[in-house]
């Protein structure tokens, strides 16, 4: 029964670690060029096949540095796949 809740205990403490490494950001946002976009603080976001123009748009960056499906969701509600993000 001891061994249950202990796996119990580390597979919950596992998950909600994961989660919490998970980064949703208020950005403001410019295109600087094809799949490239700048934010107001001077991080770049690196987006995948991304047409969205857009010169100081407000938008929501979901981004983990190892993460599969960061994304970039602009005040449109249109989405993008974001690559990349550095400064």
């Amino acid at each position: 029964m001891n061994k249950i809740r202990t796996f119990v205990a580390l597979g919950t403490g596992m998950i909600l670690s994961m989660l919490a490494h998970a980064e949703t950001n208020q950005v403001n946002v410019k295109k600087v060029e094809q799949d490239l976009y700048q934010t107001s603080d001077g991080l770049y976001i690196e987006t995948r096949f991304c047409a969205v123009d857009t010169y100081g748009d407000n938008a929501v960056l979901n981004y983990e540095k190892y993460a599969c499906k960061n994304s970039l969701r602009f005040s449109s509600n249109e989405t993008c796949e974001v690559q990349l993000v550095f400064r």
